[in-house]
């Protein structure tokens, strides 16, 4: 079965947003047997809508819309659906009581401007938001078949498992292969694939992608065989063997973040941890909170923008700052000495670097970055520099400060 994506809004389109929502929808129906053979983003334009979504359901079997089904008046995409299928909008009495309901469980009154998403295009049937207020929408007719999701990636993720899935399932669709997902970090895409290239070549039945982001390469594997427990096992072999490879550099099996896995393992070593940050204003130490059961290991942190406040709160010398300057191997494991005495942990975490776009030096680029570990089995260090824009520099500094700690707690030397 061909489908095709539409993504729609102007944000997707002048880089306010990046289209995460194509990439999820193609993996979902990927599984299922399905053959994406076009993705599209238009802007929150009827004619543009129109035009994108009439070329796609005469070439696909069927069409994945995403976004334009809120409330504004910029929201425009069931409208324009409703006349390419040529139906009316009515209004749907379940559907308007889901949405008062939203509204009343957050203690407030449902503006009237919030009727119009429980108007739906006559012979469609609403799909149930359970996160949200805008229903997804299935269209259908003898030789066309739209499914309209809202653009909010948590609740596209929900109604594509809950109900868009077992649909096409439903239709004929099923699973052709097993996927296993490896997440690494500290490796480039290129690395990554020269180590393992050519055995992957000479797996059976296995088609691997890789999948860069600012945090990491997620490597994917797709793996068939004679039936659904032959293809688990073959995918299982198959992850074994690629992990094998790339050892220190998988830190997950999966969809687990990196502040998950260094959760676990403080609670499994039953330490605790604090962060002492600088250039990252904070970034680790929302990771780690952002974990349900962090209390149990997070202590707490200090974010030491200023060289005062190294100095007085965390106890950095004067004379490694005058030195060494703020960005250096001493005032990084100064920090993070200091931060584990103050806070009361049993380790902790710094971060010190110089994000952009001003502050770099010849010696000094911006982009360099400074973190350690001080822990009970000591003190690690370990310098980086970072490419991008200030909050890519950021974002990557919070994840390999984060790496630093999960190698201290596996006792994982560093890399050659």
């Amino acid at each position: 079965m061909r489908f095709e994506i539409v993504t729609i809004g102007a944000e997707l389109l002048d880089g306010t947003l990046v289209d995460s929502n194509t990439s999820e929808v193609a993996s979902r129906l990927r599984k299922i047997g399905g053959d994406v053979i076009r993705g599209t983003t238009v802007p929150d334009d009827s004619d543009a809508i129109r035009s994108a979504l009439v070329r796609a359901l005469e070439s696909a079997d069927a069409v994945v819309a995403l976004g334009g089904l809120g409330a504004t008046s910029d929201d425009r995409t069931k409208q324009v659906a409703s006349r390419v299928f040529e139906s009316n909008l009515v209004l749907d009495e379940e559907v308007l009581a889901h949405v008062r309901s939203r509204f009343e469980s957050l203690g407030r009154a449902m503006p009237e401007i919030n009727v119009s998403q429980a108007m739906i295009p006559q012979g469609a049937r609403a799909i149930h938001n359970q996160s949200g207020t805008a229903p997804g929408l299935v269209l259908e007719d003898d030789a066309r078949l739209l499914f309209l999701l809202p653009g909010v990636p948590a609740e596209m993720r929900a109604m594509m498992d809950g109900y868009v899935i077992p649909f096409l399932e439903g239709r004929g669709l099923k699973r052709e292969g097993e996927e296993r997902i490896l997440r690494t970090t500290g490796i480039s895409e290129s690395a990554l694939a020269e180590l393992i290239d050519p055995t992957v070549r000479r797996l059976a039945r296995t088609e691997v992608s890789y999948l860069p982001n600012l945090m990491g390469v997620d490597v994917r594997l797709i793996c068939g065989g004679h039936g659904a427990s032959d293809a688990s096992r073959t995918a299982d072999r198959s992850a074994d063997r690629v992990e094998e490879l790339l050892g220190r550099y998988v830190y997950a099996r999966g969809k687990e973040g990196l502040e998950e896995v260094v959760g676990y393992l403080l609670s499994m070593e039953r330490q605790t941890i604090s962060v002492a940050e600088s250039c990252t204003g904070g970034l680790v130490g929302h990771r780690l909170t952002s974990v349900p059961g962090s209390s149990d290991y997070m202590r707490g942190g200090v974010i030491a923008y200023s060289n005062d406040l190294k100095k007085r709160l965390l106890k950095v010398r004067a004379a490694a700052l005058r030195e060494h300057g703020a960005v250096s191997r001493e005032v990084a494991v100064a920090m993070a000495a200091g931060c584990a005495e103050r806070c009361g942990s049993d380790m902790a975490v710094s971060v010190t670097g110089i994000a952009g776009p001003g502050g770099g030096s010849e010696d000094k680029p911006i982009g360099l970055v400074w973190m350690a570990v001080a822990s009970r089995a000591g003190e690690r260090a370990r310098s980086f520099l970072f490419g991008g824009a200030r909050e890519a520099v950021r974002v990557q500094a919070a994840q390999s400060a984060l790496d630093l700690v999960r190698r201290v707690l596996l006792g994982i030397e560093e890399d050659d």
